[in-house]
């Protein structure tokens, strides 16, 4: 088998006992109405839980990689990945106000003067930086997989990508925009990121005490249009 596939598996059955983990811990926790917005470890968990539900197609990707496949063919495979997530994210936080990741997390984006619904606007205004720095970075292994100048497997899995032009601009930028948005969400009493002071959001807990009217919301069928004209915001981003 080959030895990309086995660390696959393998780095699934980790995220799965982490995932099992988590789900067991906020399944039964409750936490008292003073904790409402402290969200920061429940937002570092989700990205856990996100990319079990995304898994698959990952791993489909990795094994097509691996073949003798056409190069424009692989470069099709990458756009798919990169936009599966963006998409799943997007879609999601805009239906439901939750990725699976909240959900198993208890906490759920809410806008942050009604923390009614957000709206689909806001869900796509939380993703703006994200999706710049996914798009270049997937414009940049496109580049590579079609000029030839590195094999489709060598690309998906990083192997000698540190010798590839741009690569460490490429690798930096998504690292000090995570250094940004964690130092935001420890510097403000709700949490906020980055991402959320752009797009009028704020992360809410739906297991508080006494108060199960953000659990038990239902889908955004109709999301409230945002009040907050976006100024300067607050998750490849990892916060969400």
């Amino acid at each position: 088998m080959n030895k990309d596939i086995v660390q696959q598996l393998i780095n699934l059955g980790i995220t799965l006992l982490i995932t099992f983990i988590i789900w067991s811990y906020y399944g039964r926790q409750t936490f008292a109405p003073t904790k409402r917005y402290s969200t920061f470890w429940p937002r570092f968990w989700t990205g856990s839980v996100d990319s079990c539900v995304l898994w698959p197609l990952g791993f489909i990707t990795t094994i097509l990689f691996s073949l003798e496949i056409p190069r424009a063919v692989a470069a099709l495979l990458a756009i798919v990945e990169n936009l599966a997530w963006l998409l799943y994210t997007v879609v999601m936080h805009a239906r439901y106000g939750q990725t699976i990741g909240k959900m198993v997390t208890k906490v759920r984006v809410v806008d942050f003067r009604t923390e009614r619904s957000i709206s689909w606007r806001q869900a796509w205004l939380r993703e703006g930086i994200p999706m710049v720095l996914s798009l270049g970075f997937l414009g940049w292994q496109i580049f590579f997989i079609l000029t030839g100048n590195l094999s489709a497997d060598a690309v998906a899995n990083r192997r000698g990508l540190a010798q590839s032009k741009g690569f460490w601009l490429v690798m930096a930028l998504p690292t000090l925009w995570f250094v940004a948005e964690v130092l935001t969400m420890l510097t403000n009493e709700r949490r906020r990121a980055v991402h959320d002071f752009i797009a009028g959001t704020v992360v809410v807990r739906t297991n508080i005490e006494g108060h199960t009217a953000q659990q038990s919301a239902p889908p955004n069928g109709n999301p409230t249009p945002s009040l907050a004209s976006p100024t300067i915001r607050e998750g490849p981003t990892p916060m969400s």
